[in-house]
């Protein structure tokens, strides 16, 4: 080994051991604790979505095959959770692994941790790449880093969803990118391309919202007009190739949402404009209960940059010596922009209105702020950088600067607090787990969304992954097929009819929540006098047993069977047959 790769693997080790510890000292809540096999972060749409349809996955022999998995979206495996199974590489992954460790419920959970936990690191060290190549500098390169790696926004992503495990692809795109355009090698141009594809089939969001600023960085190039239409007309050439090689199966989708009427009513409508970026139209807020200021603001802590980072950025655009390095004015550039379209700023609706028309799904705008981050590292580094004469006061200057940045983010970590305990859940569900004679389960209260977009309880995805049987209800695909209108047909448990109702669809198991449902005691009563039902039990967590998780609540069920219910032919419920 020559001296020069001595000293460059000295260097690469320092900052990935760095960027790890700081992980395991900013997520120690998340692995030291609580035990990381049962307890995972926030009951929300994205962390249950995701446990629930790596689940699906895992269980219904469809890896990596999102459209062979619609016939059983709904049933038997629950409900249409997401808009549409979009195929995600990482979480197709995951499922792979926990399969081949056995696919209970404990694996899985231990998996999304240990996932979610991985791409800051990672992240943290391809940002160090990027910032390296620019600068040739090691502190201004793991500042860059670490102000990307750890953005407030995607501190608060910790909490395990499929949003979080791809940020490491972001700064690779650029890296190749940014050398094409300093060398003009198709094959650096070509990298850059088949990243984005690559991203794009694991997250098409941030697929596009990284690719949106490449243009301004092309644009910014001191190229006659002649080149730059052509090797603008070759970028565009390059990135549809490699889009459409990496994601035929989202195009497949796409057609088969467009052309099957049963899953026009499991899309989820586009909302309205305004929810999807912050309306305050300014990020100089602190985050939620800051520690750092006596006053909290009433946004999504996901918008907060950092007043250390935005301090340091402005007082670079008062150094004349920053303005010298080529990259610094379209990084500025990109970065108010990002700042920009992250926020409620009227000038720019009419454009957002033309991104919603085409990409009525991908309309989360407001995450264009981690691009910011993004842009903002780099800013960072080349700030650094263009003060190569340092002393020791530089150095605790920068260790200064990091932990007042961290302590600012720091808080948009929602997992300090709001856990999901599932070995709590799963002493909940032990006696549906164990019961073998489950056909389908009917629970009540019972969410019907009609031709909304059909997202189940959490509690209900949640406490399936525990109990691995089909629940009736929602949009159960059998019943959406027989009325297009997706009327309520299995009945309110406080009708008489429901139970017969249920019955002839082969549902033999009731589930009622005590706790969420209206009326809880006295339907629980009728249910028990009902000569046609048997009550199994009732099953219940105190609520000051449930620290702070969110699904609480629901941790109180009764269960009854059916006596009369239908049995149903072997396979229905399964298209494997098991």
């Amino acid at each position: 080994m020559t001296v020069e790769a001595g000293v460059a693997w000295k260097r690469h080790a320092f900052a990935l051991t760095l960027f790890v510890v700081l992980t395991l000292a900013l997520f120690s809540h998340r692995w030291l604790t609580v035990d990381p096999f049962s307890v995972y972060s926030m009951p929300d749409v994205d962390t249950d979505g995701t446990l629930w349809f790596i689940w699906l996955k895992t269980h219904s022999n469809h890896l990596f095959d999102g459209i062979g998995l619609t016939g059983t979206m709904s049933y038997p495996f629950g409900f249409d959770l997401s808009p549409f199974p979009f195929d995600n590489l990482i979480d197709d992954l995951r499922a792979a692994v926990v399969k081949l460790a056995g696919g209970d419920w404990r694996t899985l959970v231990f998996v999304i941790n240990a996932s979610a936990l991985l791409a800051y690191p990672l992240t943290a060290y391809t940002m160090y790449l990027l910032c390296w190549h620019l600068t040739r500098d090691q502190l201004a390169s793991v500042l860059g880093a670490i102000v990307f790696g750890f953005a407030g926004y995607f501190l608060m992503l910790s909490r395990g969803s499929m949003a979080n495990n791809h940020f490491w692809l972001v700064p690779l795109v650029y890296l190749f990118f940014l050398r094409y355009l300093e060398s003009g090698r198709i094959s650096q141009l070509v990298l850059s391309c088949l990243l984005t594809g690559l991203q794009f089939r694991i997250n098409p969001y941030w697929s596009f919202y990284g690719w949106l600023f490449t243009p301004v960085l092309m644009l910014a190039q001191p190229w006659p007009w002649r080149q730059l239409l052509r090797r603008f007309s070759l970028y565009a050439l390059l990135s549809g190739v490699c889009l459409f090689l990496l994601n035929i199966q989202f195009i497949q989708q796409q057609w088969y949402l467009i052309t099957n009427p049963v899953m026009a009513g499991l899309v989820r409508p586009a909302g309205d404009l305004l929810g999807a970026i912050f309306p305050q139209g300014a990020l100089l807020m602190p985050g939620i209960r800051s520690k750092l200021y006596p006053f909290s603001a009433p946004m999504d802590v996901g918008a907060f940059l950092g007043y250390s980072l935005l301090t340091l950025i402005t007082l670079g655009c008062l150094g004349r010596r920053y303005w010298r390095s080529s990259y610094w004015t379209p990084f500025m550039v990109c970065f108010v922009l990002a700042v920009a379209l992250s926020s409620y700023v009227p000038a720019l609706l009419p454009l957002n209105q033309i991104y919603f028309f085409f990409f009525d799904m991908f309309r989360g705008v407001s995450r264009v702020v981690q691009l910011a981050a993004f842009f903002g590292g780099l800013l960072i580094a080349l700030m650094v950088a263009a003060r190569p004469e340092r002393g020791r006061w530089a150095y605790v200057a920068a260790a200064a600067f990091v932990a007042l940045y961290l302590l600012e983010v720091y808080p948009g970590s929602p997992t300090l607090k709001q856990k999901t305990d599932l070995g709590q859940v799963a002493r909940i569900y032990e006696s549906l787990a164990r019961d073998k004679q489950v056909s389908a389960i009917a629970s009540y209260p019972m969410t019907y969304y009609n031709l909304s977009w059909g997202t189940a309880p959490l509690y209900e995805v949640v406490g399936q992954v525990i109990h691995r049987k089909p629940i009736a209800g929602a949009k159960d695909l059998r019943l959406f097929q027989r009325d297009g209108m997706a009327r309520p047909l299995l009945g309110e448990i406080d009708n008489p009819l429901t139970i017969d109702n249920l019955a002839r669809h082969g549902i033999n198991r009731i589930v009622i929540y005590n706790r969420v449902l209206e009326q809880a005691p006295r339907i629980n009563a009728q249910l028990s006098a009902d000569p046609r039902l048997a009550f199994l039990g009732r099953h219940s967590l105190p609520e000051r047993e449930c620290g702070v998780s969110l699904l609480c609540r629901s941790l109180d069920i009764s269960v009854y069977e059916i006596k009369t219910a239908v049995r149903l032919p072997p396979g229905l419920l399964d298209p494997a047959g098991r």
